[in-house]
């Protein structure tokens, strides 16, 4: 990416704001959106999307703290109770705000607003990136998704490998009809056809994820690329050892020390549980190597696999959920249908 070469002028606005519309395509006056952001993000990043809503004519309204002190952490209480108020989040800070944090629970919980996850955004990820990707790329990413979805939603038991050593089992069968080709094929912040009201999302946007039944995951699991912790370009991988559906063992070098003290130091118990998701990214314009967990999470043919906190079954509560990645994975539903290969999309 440019940054390496040229940084980042403050003329990339203009990228950002023809880039964000696209979100955003949805807003309009009458919407009630928070930013929420912290003091570490770049300024370019959340300036643009305020003067995106404002072009919009949305009620627009910038909410800014110091970082939380871990991911998953809860932002301040007067921002909570403020996101209530509002028709959409957009969840802009530099930890990772997903299911495994309680206030966004809570939030969600009041079932009028929804949250837009865009933490850890970089302006090179929403210009050069995911975030460059158009009304018609999404049109494309929403179809890997739909025919993935059709595979889950008839499966009883997923495989997954890769070359690193993942060698993973789990049950995913339980959910509802058509759970999985419909939601994850539906855009992020769109009018609910339910409620009028605009949904939440992810941006970029671009994945397809199954939580195992509770205590039925077994093998190993490899994060070989990068993980929420410790952030950035990776040395050794760290393994996961899981037997029925707990994270018996992590494994490795300095990442997986440093992995076992964040646990230790910042989750629970059922932190160790594999509730949270094996999740395929989607999007092809998310580059390799670029050692994000925003951009990591929805390149196409790389695995985020969570564990900690289970958002779709709700049997798994946490207080935190810790992601990592790995890379170019093999998914084989019902030892039959091969729906990944070493990265490759083949439903």
């Amino acid at each position: 990416m440019s940054a390496d070469r040229y940084g980042i002028p403050s003329t990339k606005i203009i990228e950002l704001m023809k880039n964000l519309q696209v979100p955003f395509r949805n807003v309009g006056p009458k919407h009630k959106i928070m930013v929420m952001t912290d003091t570490a993000m770049d300024p370019l990043v959340w300036q643009a999307i305020m003067a995106v809503l404002n072009e919009k004519g949305a009620q627009a309204m910038l909410t800014m703290f110091t970082p939380l002190p871990y991911h998953c952490a809860d932002p301040l209480s007067m921002a909570i109770g403020a996101a209530k108020e509002a028709d959409l989040v957009v969840a802009l800070t530099t930890t990772c705000m997903n299911s495994g944090t309680p206030g966004l629970r809570e939030i969600r919980d009041t079932g009028k607003t929804g949250i837009l996850l865009m933490e850890e955004s970089t302006v090179e990820i929403l210009t050069e990136g995911g975030g460059k990707t158009t009304l018609e790329e999404m049109e494309e990413v929403g179809d890997i998704c739909r025919r993935i979805g059709e595979v889950y939603d008839k499966g009883k038991k997923i495989h997954i490998t890769s070359q690193s050593g993942s060698d993973f089992t789990a049950d995913i069968s339980g959910y509802t009809p058509n759970y999985h080709a419909e939601r994850w094929s539906q855009p992020p912040v769109r009018i609910s056809e339910k409620t009028g009201r605009l949904t939440g999302g992810t941006w970029p946007w671009g994945e397809i994820h199954v939580e195992p039944v509770p205590g039925t995951a077994n093998g190993t699991i490899v994060w070989d690329t990068t993980a929420h912790v410790p952030p950035g370009r990776w040395k050794d991988p760290v393994q996961l050892t899981i037997k029925d559906g707990w994270v018996k063992s992590i494994d490795g070098k300095n990442e997986a020390a440093y992995i076992r003290e964040y646990l230790k130091k910042y989750g629970d118990e059922n932190s160790w549980a594999v509730g949270g998701e094996a999740a395929i990214g989607t999007n092809k314009n998310c580059p390799p190597n670029t050692f994000n967990m925003r951009s990591e999470k929805k390149r196409l043919g790389a695995m985020h696999f969570g564990i900690g906190h289970g958002a779709d079954r709700h049997q798994v509560n946490s207080k935190l959920r810790l992601e990592g990645i790995v890379d170019r994975v093999t998914v084989v539903v019902d030892d039959k249908i091969v729906v990944c290969e070493k990265g490759q999309i083949k439903v």
